[in-house]
């Protein structure tokens, strides 16, 4: 079932997408203020190692292996990106507007509001989701600290400049603090554990005048919806 804005989220969608790649159907829902950015195989199992010094801007020319890259958001917290094999250099860029975004949002969190980037990211429904996420925390003045992981990511469907970017999202290992002292907050958001910790990430990207791919609309689907479930390891 959709969010409040949801007949907005599936028209978008299906704008960018015209009725190809992931219809997510009963139990999806655009990300509300309370949800986290808000994404198939495992690719710790294939061997590839982690390289902690990597930023979201690094990512390789060709992928023609699956590659690991942990992103420092503050001292205190990462990001965990598989990227996967296969993927053009158009591909990659589609991939990069939904993974920057994903961790420029937390640093938005991180930084009370003061780093916006983020922003640079979204436009249209996106924009304002993101917006009133970040904003939640602020409001809250609260922050987060812990690990993130983004994995089984793949480009679901490409319609002229339009495209739509699937992931799986782990937010299990993030915690929710105090802005001020930086202690975890006594009751913890349902979203920070399983099984809604884990759950299915729909990005709706398109190709501006400039190049530059942006996140239109987010949508997620979380578990017990079966496309969610595809996301447990």
């Amino acid at each position: 079932m959709l969010g409040r804005a949801g007949t907005r989220a599936r028209a978008v969608l299906a704008a960018v997408i015209l009725g190809g790649g992931c219809l997510l159907g009963a139990g999806c829902a655009e990300r509300g203020p309370e949800r986290p950015f808000t994404p198939g195989g495992d690719l710790a199992s294939s061997g590839a190692r982690a390289d902690p010094s990597a930023s979201a801007a690094d990512a390789p020319g060709a992928l023609s292996t699956p590659w690991a890259q942990t992103v420092e958001v503050t001292p205190g917290m990462t990001v965990s990106i598989e990227w996967p094999a296969g993927l053009d250099a158009e591909q990659q860029a589609m991939v990069k507007a939904f993974t920057d975004g994903y961790v420029a949002s937390w640093k938005a969190v991180v930084s009370q509001g003061e780093d916006d980037g983020y922003l640079a990211g979204v436009e249209d429904q996106a924009s304002r989701d993101a917006y009133t996420w970040v904003r939640g925390f602020v409001d809250r003045r609260e922050s987060a600290t812990g690990s993130a992981k983004l994995y089984a990511v793949r480009v679901a469907s490409v319609t002229g400049r339009g495209a739509e970017v699937d992931a799986c999202v782990d937010e299990s290992g993030v915690r929710v603090t105090d802005a001020a002292g930086g202690r975890p907050v006594a009751r913890q958001p349902a979203w920070t554990r399983p099984p809604a910790a884990v759950y299915l990430q729909v990005a709706a990207v398109r190709k501006g005048d400039d190049g530059a791919f942006r996140v239109r609309t987010y949508m997620h689907a979380s578990y017990p919806h079966q496309r969610a479930k595809e996301c447990r390891r």
